[in-house]
């Protein structure tokens, strides 16, 4: 049974590498493994909802992509989310083209009758890209550790955007940015 629907944004191959790496390696230190487990791919969350018709979605992300061009992303900082998830991420510097692009889809969505939830308004979204899961609280040093590694900040760019649902993951449609041609 599905436990709910996000859009997510996605990486140029080289930065989603970069943070493959760092999924890797805390896998190897069998800190967590959660996000390779459930087939995940590095992204950062734009709009999630536990219940959602995906057909509904798909004109307004496919429009939506079409009319925004890749834009670029620097992940310049280690973060984690103080609940009981342990969740460790990259935080993105926040730029007006994040921001603004994040905040004006959600006003696509919510255009088309779809509820936004209050923590993906514009004054309350909080971009990030997970890296690990389910940390065990002792080992949340030795997971900083691990991502202090990666010699932050890693630039890239936005690339496309995507359905999934969850979880496990599974991708129900995707759209390149800035991609005005008709299949």
């Amino acid at each position: 049974m599905s436990e709910g629907f996000a859009i997510e944004l996605y990486l140029d191959p080289a930065l989603e590498n970069q943070v493959l790496k760092a999924w890797n390696v805390i896998a190897r230190r069998q800190i967590s493994t959660s996000l390779i487990e459930m087939e995940s791919r590095p992204h950062i969350t734009l709009f999630s909802t536990p219940f959602l018709e995906p057909s509904k979605l798909e004109s307004i992300v496919k429009t939506f992509a079409s009319k925004h061009d890749p834009f670029q992303l620097t992940f310049s900082s280690i973060g984690t989310f103080s609940n009981d998830n342990n969740i460790l991420f990259l935080s993105p510097t926040p730029s007006l083209s994040l921001l603004h692009f994040q905040s004006q889809l959600c006003d696509a969505i919510r255009r088309e009758g779809i509820d936004v939830p209050d923590h993906y308004a514009f004054n309350s979204w909080i971009p990030y890209c997970s890296v690990a899961h389910n940390v065990p609280k002792p080992r949340m040093a030795e997971a900083f550790s691990v991502l202090r590694d990666l010699k932050l900040p890693v630039s890239g760019y936005a690339i496309d955007i995507g359905l999934v649902e969850f979880s496990p993951v599974r991708e129900l449609f995707s759209f390149v940015l800035g991609n005005n041609a008709d299949p």
